[in-house]
């Protein structure tokens, strides 16, 4: 074998010193581009692993961002509903109030009605007894065949009136007074 290593040109001294040479270059190797790189690729690790935790950080705090909002969602809704609810029951007791008061001026108009009916026939009656005076002094005057004076045709009125209110009939009270 050392025939072999000794055409090669291989010696032990040559071995031994490509060896040292050799863990020279690795120790030079770790300290100035190993241990940097690894400390580079350590950092890297650190920092995506911060990263990470970062992102697991955020997506816990949206997690309960967001339920916070459903929450607030939720409540916003309630809140409307109860709203339309109130402004239902207030345009309900609003239109009992506007129906109310509805009802209660037709039942003025109606009485006001009746009233100015009540008027209106008192106003007739006064106008038809005018007349029934009228035409009982005429039918006086005639019968009679005198002049009244406006004492006596007033007294003679009144009774006929009275007679025909008593009698219930105008013919049988009207020839008796007259």
């Amino acid at each position: 074998m050392e025939s072999i290593l000794q055409s090669l040109g291989v010696t032990w001294q040559g071995v031994i010193t490509q060896i040292i040479g050799f863990v020279i270059l690795v120790f030079i190797m770790i300290k100035l581009l190993y241990k940097p790189l690894f400390g580079a690729i350590d950092q890297r690790q650190a920092d995506i692993k911060s990263t990470y935790d970062q992102l697991d950080q955020d997506r816990d705090a949206m997690a309960k961002t967001r339920k916070e909002y459903e929450d607030r969602l939720a409540g916003i809704e309630e809140q409307a509903r109860e709203h339309i609810q109130a402004a239902v029951k207030e345009a309900q007791e609003l239109a009992a109030g506007i129906k109310s008061d509805a009802l209660k001026q037709g039942e003025a108009l109606l009485e006001k009605a009746r009233a100015d009916a009540e008027r209106e026939r008192e106003r007739v009656f006064v106008e038809l007894r005018q007349e029934i005076v009228e035409l009982a002094i005429g039918a006086a005057s005639k019968v009679i065949g005198e002049s009244l004076d406006d004492k006596r045709h007033q007294a003679l009125v009144n009774d006929f009136i009275g007679a025909v209110g008593s009698n219930g009939s105008g013919s049988t009270g009207t020839t008796a007074t007259l």
